[in-house]
């Protein structure tokens, strides 16, 4: 297990993909760049803190993206705050909270470390899953979503931090 402080570079595709739960029409894909992190990992704990820039998010549909962006500007949740800790361990999973605007979700992920030519954490990749409930959207004839869950899917790349 590597013991240090890495900072989540924001660049070009670093991204957070947020997957629905749902199938068919409803079916919600957003992806959403980094805009600062950090790991940090001892001997017993690891922390995580991510924000994503949600004002700059994109989905591969139109209509679904004008109603998310309607969203995050309704509930003031331009930008995602996330900060989850753990237990060091074999696993290295945290829990924690994702906080945007007004909406606040119990978010678990798990944290899997991936070397790179040049350090044995070049990379971390990051997965998890939560469920927000009923959830309204913009959208006329649409509505509700009942029991709305997503999954989180991200690879992202790290740089060792000085401090």
């Amino acid at each position: 297990m590597s013991v240090g402080k890495w900072e989540i570079r924001t660049v070009d595709g670093a991204d957070v993909r947020l997957r629905s739960g749902q199938k068919g029409l409803l079916s919600l894909d957003v992806v959403a760049p980094v805009s600062s992190g950090l790991l940090h990992v001892t001997a017993h704990e690891i922390n995580l803190t991510l924000q994503l820039a949600l004002d700059q998010l994109e989905t591969g549909n139109f209509l679904l993206q004008s109603a998310a962006r309607s969203i995050v500007r309704r509930y003031q949740a331009h930008t995602l705050v996330y900060s989850g800790s753990g237990q060091a361990g074999g696993t290295w999973s945290v829990s924690g909270a994702a906080q945007a605007g007004t909406i606040e979700v119990d978010l678990g992920l798990t944290i899997t470390p991936i070397a790179s030519a040049t350090s044995p954490m070049g990379e971390i990749e990051i997965t998890g899953s939560a469920s927000m409930g009923t959830v309204h959207l913009p959208i006329p004839g649409m509505g509700t979503i009942d029991n709305f869950s997503f999954d989180v899917d991200a690879k992202l790349e790290l740089r060792a931090s000085a401090g």
